[in-house]
């Protein structure tokens, strides 16, 4: 029974612990996901309040950026068929990448000028430059090194939930082999390109960088930027929102009272259409299953609406620490899905009587939950 389902996180989790754990897997990954969604809720009226005022001169509140972008998502959020997005995602890579390329095309350029403040030379080079930009920056930093470790978890948010299906969805059992090592020489090229990008721009725009980097950008170019990234986290976010809103809506379905003209339908589907010949209790039949989808239908919206609209009054809450919000959510959430259940889902299933393996993953659980610990507490305690 087992080889009809495709395996996924939660359902290793399932076969580890039972219904309990895959419950505890989704509800992490429903959260986390809500996470990402609260953080494009501050993310994009930041950045909107930023490009308007430099396009136009005008001062928008971030509170009116949000109010708008709520209003744009809730509608997005009744869609039930992912497909339905596919245009839209395609959309934000592109705007992805023209800002990326962007970016770096600005702190490049501005690394071959002056610091701002200091005097240099013009006979010296790029390098030069770039180079005495590079010893002015501290090498640590005392204040926010806690921010870092949630945060570079959740970068790989998505890496965290969809390895599994990514693995099941390879064909061939020769392609799977590769696929291990496919996978490393992925993730090493993002986190070098990570760690290539945030220095870059860290060396171009020096300590005064701001959380959202998009709005220490100069000039009218970094208004199309930041409008650009907007419009691609607009657009990817009903596809972010999509796997908690499926958890949520299911959840919240199984406490409501039963819908009366479902019932009516299964019960006239087993045993009814054999009693009369008139053709009418068929028809009713159907119009009693359409009335149920549009119940059913209608629940799911109104709950979708709601989980936005909290979302919303969490982001009006935090709008100046997404910093903060970004690394609580990595600590408190990505690290026990990415360091903490992984490995006690392979104890658990594993047949092999290694010792030495199982000892292996008993330390990367000790290493995730002290990673969440410190990540969390941290995070929390210097929460202003």
């Amino acid at each position: 029974q087992q080889q009809l389902f495709a395996l996924s996180y939660p359902e290793l989790a399932y076969r580890a612990w039972g219904i309990k754990g895959q419950r505890l897997v989704q509800i992490g990954i429903g959260l986390m996901q809500s996470g990402v969604c609260l953080t494009y809720l501050i993310f994009v009226p930041q950045n909107l309040r930023t490009s308007a005022y430099l396009l136009t001169g005008v001062d928008i509140s971030t509170t009116v950026w949000l109010l708008f972008m709520v209003i744009v998502q809730i509608p997005l959020s009744w869609i039930r068929d992912i497909r339905r997005l596919t245009v839209t995602n395609l959309l934000a890579n592109v705007l992805i990448l023209f800002g990326l390329t962007s970016c770096l095309g600005l702190a490049i350029r501005q690394m071959g000028g002056e610091p701002a403040g200091e005097e240099s030379s013009e006979e010296e080079s790029f390098m030069e430059k770039a180079l005495y930009r590079a010893k002015s920056l501290p090498a640590f930093n005392p204040d926010g090194w806690f921010l870092f470790l949630g945060t570079s978890v959740l970068l790989f948010e998505g890496s965290i939930t969809l390895l599994v299906p990514l693995i099941e969805a390879v064909q061939t059992q020769e392609d799977k082999k590769k696929f291990p090592t496919m996978y490393r020489k992925v993730i090493l090229g993002i986190v070098s390109f990570y760690a290539f990008f945030g220095v870059v721009c860290w060396m171009a725009i020096g300590d005064s960088v701001r959380t959202v980097m998009t709005t220490s950008l100069p000039g009218m170019l970094a208004a199309m930027i930041q409008l650009a990234y907007s419009l691609a986290v607009c657009f990817t976010f009903p596809l972010q929102n999509f796997p908690s809103l499926e958890i949520v809506c299911n959840a919240v379905e199984k406490m409501l009272p039963p819908n009366n003209n479902n019932n009516q339908w299964r019960n006239n589907s087993v045993g009814g259409s054999s009693k009369s010949g008139s053709g009418s209790r068929p028809d009713k039949v159907k119009r009693n299953f359409s009335r149920s989808s549009e119940i059913f239908n209608e629940r799911r919206n109104i709950i979708s609406s709601m989980v936005v609209i909290s979302l919303s009054l969490i982001a009006i809450s935090a709008m100046n620490d997404l910093d903060k919000v970004v690394s609580l959510m990595g600590g408190l959430l990505g690290c026990p899905l990415a360091f903490v259940l992984p490995p006690l889902i392979e104890n658990e299933l594993s047949n092999k009587d290694d010792s030495g393996r199982k000892r292996a993953m008993n330390l990367l659980v000790a290493m995730g939950v002290g990673a969440m610990l410190i990540s969390t507490l941290t995070t929390l305690m210097n929460w202003e």
